[in-house]
């Protein structure tokens, strides 16, 4: 087995990127400005080389980032995470990113450059902790061992983690706290962004037994396994699963709940902008996300602009709200008595926690609000 390339397949699956697609040559001065510094983005770089494919929030937030340094008067080179490039880090005034090609900037001369790392899960200890967790609490259930389902980070990345000037994590809560502790440079909490397509949708008028479960890969970690036993015990209630793939030992697992069950119904690889995925998330007053590990997921920030009251675990990185009902425990029971809780509301504290819901998104995971909130960031960190 090579493990290098089985390492690279699970970093595409990770972050969204085609099957069969290496990392191409960097991009260099993006905007074509004439500034006296320059930038290097260590990130990716098909949204700057493609349509937006509506799948993947890391279109608009890869848009942020090099405009926000553009802004800033920085020519901005950006160049994929992956790959070994020759990179003369020593001509950069900054450098921004994660993956392979941010750790090697720490071994060139220039100490002096600032760094910035740019973090889109958890620290890599819990990320992996919880990740391993989640493969052995499914292994319990079903006996089936399926390690390439968690969201492991193989590379160790240990300057990026531990001796940058600044990281910026897409997280608050717990994961932002935890990676806090456990790190002495300065930590600055980022909200994720959405895509936007819902933002137009009328409130909601009242609430039903519909939970949207809207989520990428590595579905076990996301805690995919947790939601499917709760709808195998309770047939009171609707899941909608809409996924970009499904492991196929993990669809056999659960064939007969993912195929043939009344309650449960699957959707796989929709563009967020398309009619059936409108369809879907009208039809749903709450999202789910008994994730693992993650960073303020797309998968739940999106719907919660269309109202839908979010149902999640602590390692989700949200912050506390009245309106965000977080999981006291992460596990079947955990699940069914937080859904429960959520189920108690009458329909009026439904409205009004659903209107709530969407002013939050909508004010706080907006492009304009992300973008500002990195601009002040990097003014506190660069200027």
């Amino acid at each position: 087995m090579n493990l290098k390339r089985s390492i690279a397949k699970r970093v595409n699956r990770i972050f969204a990127i085609e099957k069969g697609k290496v990392a191409e040559r960097p991009i260099i001065n993006l905007y074509n400005t004439n500034y006296d510094k320059r930038v290097l983005i260590s990130y990716i770089q098909a949204p700057f080389r493609e349509t937006n494919s509506f799948k993947h929030q890391n279109y608009l937030t890869s848009h942020i980032v090099a405009e926000s340094f553009s802004e800033r008067c920085y020519n901005v080179d950006v160049i994929d995470y992956r790959g070994d490039f020759d990179i003369e880090y020593e001509s950069y005034s900054a450098i921004f990113g994660f993956g392979a090609n941010f750790e090697r900037s720490f071994y060139s001369k220039r100490k002096d450059i600032p760094r910035i790392h740019f973090i889109t899960g958890a620290h890599p200890d819990l990320q992996n902790a919880m990740s391993l967790q989640s493969v052995n609490d499914f292994y319990d259930i079903s006996g089936l061992w399926l390690p390439t389902e968690a969201n492991i980070i193989a590379d160790n990345c240990y300057y990026s983690t531990f001796g940058p000037d600044a990281s910026v994590i897409l997280a608050q809560g717990f994961v932002f706290e935890d990676h806090k502790k456990r790190v002495k440079g300065r930590l600055h909490s980022l909200n994720n962004n959405i895509l936007g397509v819902f933002k137009e949708f009328r409130p909601k008028e009242g609430s039903n037994n519909n939970f949207l479960y809207l989520s990428g890969s590595r579905l076990i970690t996301k805690g995919l396994h947790i939601l499917l036993e709760v709808a195998k015990q309770r047939k009171d209630l609707n899941f909608y699963i809409v996924v970009f793939d499904i492991d196929q030992d993990l669809s056999r697992y659960y064939h007969d709940l993912l195929w043939n069950s009344s309650n449960v119904f699957l959707y796989q690889n929709l563009r967020m902008d398309s009619e059936e995925m409108r369809l879907v998330v009208e039809n749903c007053s709450y999202c789910i996300a008994p994730s693992y590990i993650d960073g303020l997921p797309g998968g739940t920030i999106e719907p919660m602009v269309a109202g839908l009251v979010p149902i999640v675990s602590k390692y989700c990185g949200f912050p506390s709200e009245e309106f965000i009902f977080e999981l006291g425990d992460l596990s079947v029971s955990g699940l069914n008595e937080t859904i429960d809780r959520a189920l108690s509301m009458d329909n009026q504290s439904y409205l009004e926690a659903s209107n709530a819901v969407k002013d939050y998104a909508l004010e706080n995971y907006s492009v304009s609000n992300v973008k500002q909130a990195l601009l002040e960031i990097l003014d506190a960190e660069l200027l």
